[in-house]
């Protein structure tokens, strides 16, 4: 009777050695996943420097603004530019609800999220073609980084849409919402990507 209860309990022990494993090994692959995006936005920032650093370098070309020209309004940039923080916003509330395992806040907020970032799009895109090509220089460096940073808006915005997909049949809770943390924080790249444009198109 002895040797039996010892044999259950060494099964105890081994199925709660195999659990505690588990989660190290998950904690481990969150760590490893956070280190990568980490690594993976601050390479991509590089490319957005390096756009703005050329824009920098050819303001003092004598053809980067045609004789005549004026620059854009800021004003609807301005607008879009909050539109995409309060977008940034409802994107953390969102994942703070998936860490709650509260489904039904957490796809409120997403969807609002994707909303407003799909506006901020509208708004950038009018900006792309509101300015004339003649005015030198300045509209090609202008659109290529409004362009560029659109593409990237759009590739990250329908992983959001995958997302909130995904969240509909409840695939997100407290314990698997690492998608969801990636995806807002590739959302913050987009966000902290064109505040450093707009400083320099519509600031500087």
């Amino acid at each position: 009777m002895q040797y039996r209860n010892r044999q259950t309990l060494s099964r105890e022990e081994k199925a709660e050695r195999q659990r505690l494993a588990e989660i190290k090994d998950a904690e481990r692959r969150l760590k490893n996943n956070r280190l990568g995006i980490t690594v993976f936005q601050g390479s991509w920032v590089m490319v957005f420097i390096a756009l703005i650093w050329v824009n920098t370098q050819m303001r003092f070309s004598s053809a980067w603004l045609a004789e005549g020209g004026t620059l854009p309004d800021a004003v609807l940039p301005t607008a879009a530019t909050v539109t995409l923080l309060i977008s940034a916003i409802l994107a953390r509330q969102a994942l703070k609800s998936v860490l709650a395992s509260q489904t039904k806040a957490f796809l409120q907020s997403w969807m609002l999220a994707i909303g407003l970032g799909a506006v901020f799009l509208v708004i950038m895109m009018t900006q792309f073609f509101a300015i004339s090509p003649e005015m030198g220089q300045f509209v090609s460096v202008y659109r290529l980084m409004i362009g560029y940073h659109a593409l990237h808006a759009l590739v990250i915005g329908y992983m959001m849409i995958q997302v909130y997909r995904y969240g509909q049949v409840g695939k997100y809770h407290a314990e698997n919402f690492w998608s969801v943390e990636a995806t807002v924080k590739l959302w913050y790249f987009v966000v902290i990507a064109w505040i450093m444009f707009y400083v320099v198109l519509y600031l500087v």
